[in-house]
This record gives structure tokens, sequence and C-alpha cells, in this order.
């Protein structure tokens, strides 16, 4: 075989080879607990994708900071994206994300398609029965950026008229669920909030016991399979970057929302499968009062930048006032006194 035409056959080969060709979709996904975690639960789904669009090559891009996964987004890093709903609303209005799918999960046997939180105090505490009880108390959540916990908390609070920044006394971060309950139990907060499915767990597994804590305004409703606070909330979006071609945004659709039930890939990712898209007019609220914090710290920067970039010409200014001051006083004399009589 001629050397020129070796070199056109490998050329072909890696031109139609999809993790070669640069034909690999990227998956950004948020993922708290970091990024080895964030492969483990989420590979398996990209797996899953490129089984079924074998002409691709999928690839996951875990990010424990959602700052760091919004700033990507908005540079176009990534093809999909799979966030909490507060974080894609955000996107969805500076990024232009479109919605493909909704997260479905599967507790108690149960498939559903909500998140929920879990405010709670320790049963001896009779001083609270609601969230409008913490004022002027401190509280205790998980992570900031954890959708089931203290976003939802934050939700409950915008839909009552109420500020989040001045609910509290102030508000802790313990790091975990297990964080949470002992800060809580130990007398250290009044209240919490976890995820419902999480405070579920601790029942189960006998770290508490249902007489030794309140649910604070305390629910049920059939077809999910938690007690919870306050109101449900839809799951989990995954969602599409605006130059995400439409052939490739129907085809994950299909195939995600084709995903058998028990598959591995749901397993791995500890969810039951995928859904319609869901309505998320109800979290849109963290996004207003997201972008007044964003119009307010803008102001307020851009002020302090001004003062940064011209606090000489104030002070010459200042100083020319001054000066122009003693300059009358001393030109003009003392006032005349009266002539003595």
């Amino acid at each position: 075989m001629r050397i020129p035409h070796a070199i056109t056959l490998a050329a072909l080969f890696l031109l139609s080879h999809p993790a070669l060709a640069g034909d690999v979709i990227k998956i950004g996904v948020f993922s708290p607990a970091g990024f080895e975690r964030g492969i483990y639960r989420w590979q398996p789904t990209a797996d899953y994708l490129q089984s079924r669009i074998p002409e691709k090559r999928f690839q996951m891009l875990p990010y424990r900071k959602l700052a760091e996964l919004e700033q990507d987004a908005q540079r176009g890093k990534f093809d999909l994206i799979l966030t909490h709903p507060a974080s894609f609303v955000r996107l969805e209005q500076q990024a232009g994300l479109v919605q493909l799918v909704s997260r479905a999960q599967q507790d108690r046997g149960q498939i559903h398609r909500h998140a929920a939180t879990v405010i709670f105090t320790r049963a001896d505490n009779t001083g609270l029965d609601s969230l409008t009880d913490f004022t002027r108390t401190p509280f205790v959540s998980t992570r900031e950026q954890d959708y089931s916990a203290w976003q939802l908390v934050k939700l409950e609070l915008l839909h009552r008229q109420q500020d989040p920044d001045s609910a509290f006394s102030r508000v802790d971060f313990a790091g975990s669920a297990e964080g949470v309950l002992q800060g809580v139990m130990a007398g250290d907060y009044p209240g919490g909030a976890m995820a419902a499915r999480d405070f579920d767990r601790f029942l189960r597994e006998g770290r508490i016991t249902p007489q030794a804590v309140r649910i604070l305004e305390g629910k049920e409703t059939p077809g999910f399979p938690f007690h919870y606070s306050g109101t449900l909330y839809p799951q989990w979006p995954l969602g599409a970057l605006p130059d995400t071609s439409a052939p490739l945004r129907s085809a994950v659709t299909e195939a995600l929302l084709a995903m058998p039930a028990g598959h591995p890939a749901g397993q791995a990712g500890e969810y039951a499968g995928w859904v319609e898209s869901a309505r998320y007019q109800a979290v849109r609220p963290l996004l207003d009062k997201s972008l007044t914090q964003h119009v307010v710290e803008r102001q307020l920067s851009v002020a302090h930048l001004w003062v940064q970039q011209n606090w000489h010409s104030l002070l010459m200014s200042l100083g020319i006032t001054l000066l122009v001051w003693l300059l009358l006083r001393l030109l003009g004399g003392s006032p005349p006194r009266s002539a003595r009589t």
C-alpha cells in the first residue's frame, strides 16, 4: 500500500470516529458532593445516552460549585446541563436554556416528580409552630445551594412575602443532613431544614424517633412518600444550551423518556427515570430575588468603584474649596468694628 493512500485511510478513520471527530457531547452537572461522586452518579447516564445515540460520545462534567457551572453555561462550554430548578430558571433567562425532561424519583415503591424540605425542631421546643416563628433566632441547613433544603426554605419565605435575608438572626450551613440533625437535637439551633428524603431516612434508621421531633407545618400528599413542610416543588430538569442542535435535543429527549425502569444508569444516579419537562413557575421567585440582589450589588459596586477611581478628584475639590474660603477671609479682613462714641 502506498503511503499517501494509507494516510488517507487513516484520516478517514479518525474523522469517522465520534470521539476523535470532535463529536463529543458535554453535559454539565451540578454535583455538590464533588467531582468523583458526580462521575460515579452521572457518567452511567451519559453511557446510556451513547448506547442510544451511538454516533455521539457523551461526557459528564461535574461541578462542585454552582457559580462555576452557571458561568460555564453562559460561556457555552457544554451542550446539555443538569442542575436544580432554582439554578435552571436563572440560566433560562441568562443563558437561554431549553427544557428537555425532568427527573423522576422512586422512594418507598412510589415513583414521583417532586422535591420537598422538612423544617423541624425538637419536640420540647413549644415556641415554634411555623416557619414565620423563627424571627430573631438562628437557623441551620445543609448547604447554601442545596435545592431540597435551604433553597426551598427561601422559596417558602418568598411565597409568604418575607425576605430570607432578614427572616433569621443568622443562617448557618452544617455541610450535611447529619450536621443539621446534630445541631438541632443538641439545642445549638431552635430548628433546621433538610431534604424530606434525608429526614425520612433518619427516622427509618432510628437516628431520631417521631416522639423526639416536630415537623413544622407538616403535610402528607398522596403520591409523595414523605412527610414534608410547606409545598411540593418540581424535581431537577435536564436542559440544552441554545446552540445545541434541534435533532440532538430531540434524540436526547426521546432516549431519556425511553429509559426502562430499574436501568443501571438510574440506579447509579439514584433516580427512577425521566418524564416530560415539569413546570417551574413555582421556583421563579428565587430568580426574582437573585436578580434584585444582583441589581443592588451592582449599584453598590459601581458606586464604590466610582469613589475609588475619583477619590483624588474629591480631595482636590475639597482642598480648592477650603483654599478659596481662606483667601476670601484673608482678603476681606475682619468685619469693621463700630466706632466708639
